[in-house]
């Protein structure tokens, strides 16, 4: 029996997209219908579009048998035990049938995937139909406590949380100004962790009386346990000094013994205490005085009869008080932070039922919240259509409510006879846990189903594609090392957290694909004097060497831990090295054009006319950039009284009218007046920056300050897609996640390990557990030894396979060359692992060398293998019109002035005009023709007069309403007109008759205003409201004559004259 769930760990360059993309194939050449029947999820939009792409060009290479198509073509044929005929043949089915039900093709992102489903359970949630999804999180916490703050009273108990996170602040010398650190903080609301305690939470935050019991409580318990060790610490004292002896009497003076007791004079002594000498004293009295000492009989006889039993007392109790008396204070230090979460919630859940608006980051919890109380398949056949197969991309990054909700589909999938369901992922590369993606998940896959040795299948693709040998053997056995390492440092804490190191890097060994030994590797680790100028100029030096042995600009990368780093490592190429173009996602943000800082600086200023240095800057951008004029910068920033003249006239001069002009349209109107796409290189950032200014004034107030607002905070770093550039790219290790380069440099590998931050805890212990979630100080010293150790050992465990798998993805990058950089002897850095780790790996690998250990004043340099830079081949163009690169077009941005004009928006133009119609005859007339129209029966009158009452149509006759029903009721009870309006009859109003010329070769058409089906009988009726004409009855006749050569033998035909009711018959 086949297992339906097959789980691929994949190690970087394994070829994991490859494996997805022919899974998914080779259901398809099974059943080429089965595309309605999976699904395929990943975490960004550019993995989704890359993984669609894939499938479709190799479907497309496959049905034609191109080259780049073959090692598909091989895996296929063996895996389904087929011939290449019949493959094509269904693949090329496969392919038709994709695209032609391209709505069926679903890959897609988690979110928009779940998104898909929320939707459709709109009215099970109460949700409203026209929901809007909101995005950005920090944006809308930000204005909801914006909005906290401006409704503040003086006597709120708000202002008093606040007045205390305040006191807290200039306390630790931070400042008093804590309204960004409140919007930082507030972000807790959106995470995982937060949402699932959040009722329990309100529900304690809203009792007042609990609130107070609980500090009361916390109180009581630091106070006893401090007042427990004092007591100790000062029958100790009291002791020793009515027998006239001091600490220094004491062996080591304070030192010694006697530490002990000072410490705990203030209260119970953390665990970074140790008091060895102390520990080491008891039940021996001679350590407790020297032996030279003229009071050591009184001492040996006090510790006798009196100390040693203190300090039996003092050691046995300190742990025990310590944990009462630190978790006490760590639990209240930041409960009034938790009071303003629940109010800054509160007020982004109220804004959000404004606006009729959803946070995409509550989808997850709200789904789970209808899943877990209902059938599963109810509520994932809202999606519109039987899974029988689901595949997981980089679940490593999957998070534990997303995992909840996935896990019920994935179930019911397995569930089916024939399923074959893939999930793939690298525990290695899970660096988004900021995101909540939890990297336990996939390392303990197996136990999240029952019977899984029945249903689950675990395979390691452990054969590198991407890297050259050198590589691929450092990397082995630096990550080998560093595990073990790390899995040592972790069992004197928690043997768990040890274990679960270990799984996760167990796979970390590679096989090389390429035969050939190629790739250099180097290390080195500078010391601390002229560190990052010295990296600096390596990084330099590394870039012109590889430059000069022949390699691209665009076969470069340079990772850095922090975004800080990057315009560093920039501005040094710019001032060094000018040959070198560096490219970066700084480089693609709006806020990095000069037209559009061009177009925000002229609104600001259009509403802050008197803010003299942004009219300066605005002159300077002005002058340099679009008239590149030669004007001295230091003038113009100096000369206050000319500097409106460096701007145009046309923007002087229309100040007023700016002003009134609707958002959108001013920022065309200033592109256009400050002629800023005459600037090269701006037409991509211009139409992105109009895309994101109409999103802002579909969805905000179109005020100009409410907009520079929000450019400031958000729409500055919004990135615009850019070209494939031939130059040197640097990026953060996190953005560089599923790419590959040649020749990848890693600079300052030094990064602090732990920073001091806040983490959530869940205590089980009385009294702290009275709250689910209290929020603490995160740090060895303060939570060792408390309740919430627990809580740090695992923050522990997952800071240090955050840092290790930063440094795996970093190093898994090079496929040729790889370029370390980090600072040596420097304590808690990613440095010390390097540093410790080199030595072993250099014993380990066959022709590695390692200098400068020995001497701390110099680097510390790791070598092994050669530099490799093949020659560069010119790509040959793929047959495969679906793997064409795509070629870059120029566009250059321009306007034309078109000026709006009026044009009336109802129907009653059509009635307007003809004045001269002394009675108004005609336009009443217009007005009875349209009803006639719109009406069936004499029961549809009342209808159609109201329609053409709201259209705008009875305001251009003298007649009102009720005349006009009148008239046509009246009319209608003559019984000759009665039976064209009776509902046994089947009506034809204003329907075309074509009628083809064979003479002329045309197609005629004619329009009678009403044709009445009663059994074989035909009736032409045709209204008319003005004299009699012989022409009328030569039109009616015309439609008689076409009628009868459709085949209907009995036509009759009448000309009605409405206002004088007369009935005119017409005969062929």
């Amino acid at each position: 029996m086949s297992k339906t769930l097959t789980v691929y760990k994949a190690s970087a360059g394994s070829g994991k997209t490859f494996t997805l993309a022919t899974h998914y194939i080779k259901l398809l050449v099974e059943n080429p219908m089965q595309y309605r029947n999976i699904l395929a999820v990943t975490f960004t939009n550019k993995a989704t579009e890359e993984m669609k792409m894939r499938i479709l060009s190799q479907l497309y290479g496959i049905w034609h048998q191109y080259p780049d198509s073959k090692s598909y073509t091989d895996k296929l044929t063996e895996e389904l035990g087929c011939d290449v005929e019949y493959l094509r043949k269904q693949v090329k089915t496969a392919l038709h049938l994709l695209i032609h039900n391209y709505s069926f093709f679903r890959v897609e992102t988690i979110d928009s995937f779940f998104q898909s489903v929320l939707r459709n359970l709109a009215r099970e949630l109460d949700l409203t139909a026209n929901l809007r999804i909101e995005l950005n999180d920090r944006e809308v916490e930000g204005l909801a406590v914006d909005k906290m703050i401006e409704d503040l009273a003086i006597n709120d108990d708000v202002m008093q949380w606040i007045m205390d996170y305040i006191y807290d602040n200039m306390q630790e010398d931070k400042g008093w100004n804590v309204i960004g650190q409140i919007k930082s903080f507030g972000l807790t609301i959106f995470k995982d962790f937060y949402k699932e305690n959040d009722k329990a939470l309100v529900k304690a935050m809203e009792d007042s009386t609990f609130f107070e019991h609980y500090v009361k409580t916390l109180k009581e318990e630091r106070n006893q346990a401090k007042k427990v060790m004092q007591d100790i610490a000062e029958e100790f004292f009291n002791t020793i000094g009515e027998a006239g002896v001091s600490v220094d009497d004491f062996s080591f003076g304070k030192a010694g013994v006697c530490s002990l007791f000072l410490n705990i004079k203030e209260g119970p002594a953390g665990p970074d205490k140790t008091f060895n000498r102390a520990k080491d004293a008891k039940d021996k009295p001679d350590k407790w005085v020297s032996a030279k000492n003229p009071l050591k009989p009184t001492i040996m006889a006090l510790v006798k009869s009196k100390l040693n039993t203190m300090l039996e007392e003092a050691l046995s109790q300190n742990n025990g008080q310590w944990r009462r008396y630190q978790s006490a204070t760590l639990t209240l230090r930041h409960l009034y932070k938790l009071r303003l979460l629940n109010v800054i919630e509160k007020s982004v859940r109220l804004m959000n039922e404004e606006a009729g608006r959803f946070l995409l980051s509550d989808t997850q919890h709200l789904l789970h919240s209808l899943i877990s109380d209902n059938d599963s398949p109810f509520v994932f056949e809202k999606i519109g259509s039987r899974l029988e197969h689901i595949m997981i991309d980089e679940f490593q990054d999957t998070s534990v409510v997303q995992w909840k909700n996935f896990k019920v589909l994935l179930q019911e999938c397995m569930s089916h006879a024939g399923s074959k369901n893939l999930i793939v992922g690298d525990v290695k590369q899970s660096i988004y846990r900021w995101r909540a993606g939890d990297w336990r998940l996939l390392n303990d896959i197996e136990n999240e189903f029952p019977n899984h040795s029945e249903t689950v299948k675990i395979e390691n693709l452990d054969i590198n594609f991407r890297s050259q040998a050198n590589v691929i053997n450092f990397n082995n056995h630096f990550f080998s090392t560093a595990a073990e390492m790390e899995k040592k440092a972790k069992e004197e804490k928690s043997a768990v957290s040890a274990q679960q190191l270990q799984r996760a890097y167990s796979d970390v060994s590679q096989k090389c694909k390429k035969n050939e030994i190629n790739g250099l590797v180097t290390v080195k680790l500078f010391p601390s004097n002229d560190y990052q100028l010295r990296t600096l100029e390596e990084v330099a030096a590394n870039v012109r060497l590889l430059l000069n042995r022949g390699a691209r600009q665009s076969d470069i990368a340079i990772l850095v831990r922090v975004n800080a780093s990057i315009p560093l490592v920039a501005d040094y190429f710019a001032e060094h090295c000018p040959e070198v173009r560096i490219v970066s996602d700084e480089a693609f943000r709006l806020g990095s054009s000069i037209a559009i800082r061009i177009v925000v600086l002229a609104m600001y200023l259009l509403t802050h006319p008197d803010d003299v240095l942004s009219t300066h800057s605005l002159a300077a951008l002005y002058q340099q950039h679009v008239l590149k004029a030669n004007a001295d910068l230091n003038s113009i920033f100096i000369d206050n009284a000319n500097v409106s003249s460096l701007l145009p006239e046309a923007f002087l001069n229309n100040i007023e009218k700016l002003l009134l002009m609707p958002l959108y349209d001013l920022a065309k109107e200033l592109l256009q007046v400050f002629s800023v796409n005459d600037i090269e290189g701006q037409t991509g950032y211009i139409c992105a920056f109009l895309d994101e200014l109409n999103r802002f004034t579909t969805d905000t107030t179109t005020d100009i300050d409410t907009f520079v607002d929000e450019w400031n905070t958000s729409l500055c770093n919004k990135n615009i897609r850019g070209d494939e550039v031939d130059g040197v790219r640097i990026l953060s290790i996190h953005k560089s996640k599923g790419l590959e380069y040649n020749n990848v440099i890693v600079p300052f590998c030094d990064w602090v390990l732990e920073r001091s931050n806040v983490i959530w805890c869940q205590p089980k212990e009385e009294p702290y557990n009275q709250l689910p979630l209290v929020p603490v100080d995160y740090s060895s010293n303060a939570l060792l030894g408390t309740v919430f150790e627990n809580d740090y050992i695992t923050e522990n465990l997952q800071n240090t396979v955050d840092n290790l798998n930063l440094l795996y993805v970093a190093f898994t990058r090079a496929g040729h060359n790889l370029f370390v950089y980090g600072r040596r002897k420097t304590a808690s850095t990613r440095s010390t692992l390097i540093e410790k780790c080199l030595p072993l790996v250099t014993k380990d690998l066959p022709g590695a060398s390692l200098n400068g250990v020995e001497d701390e004043k110099e680097a510390i340099c790791f070598s092994f293998g050669k530099l490799y830079i093949p020659e560069t081949l010119s790509e040959g163009k793929s047959q495969n019109v679906l793997l064409a690169k795509a070629e870059p077009l120029d566009v250059y941005y321009s306007q034309h002035q078109c000026r709006a004009e009026f044009k009336q928006s109802n129907k009653s133009m059509e009635f307007v005009g003809n004045d001269g119609d002394e009675h108004g005859y005609i336009k009443i007339g217009s007005i009875m023709h349209n009803v006639f129209s719109r009406i069936k029966t004499s029961d549809d009158i009342n209808n159609a007069v109201d329609e053409i009452e709201t259209e705008g149509l009875l305001d251009t006759i003298e007649k009102s309403k009720s005349e006009i029903l009148k008239i046509f009721h009246k009319r209608l009870q003559d019984p000759r007109v009665a039976e064209w309006f009776s509902p046994a009859n089947k009506v034809y109003n204003e329907c075309t008759i074509l009628t083809y010329d064979p003479k002329n070769n045309k197609v005629t058409e004619c329009r009678p205003d009403r044709v009445v089906a009663n059994g074989d009988t035909i009736t032409v009726i045709d209204f008319k409201f003005g004299t009699q004409k012989q022409e009328y009855i030569v039109q009616v006749r015309d439609y008689m004559k076409q009628l009868h050569a459709m085949g209907h033998a009995n036509v009759k035909g009448y000309l009605w004259f409405v206002y004088n009711n007369i009935i005119e018959e017409v005969t062929l």
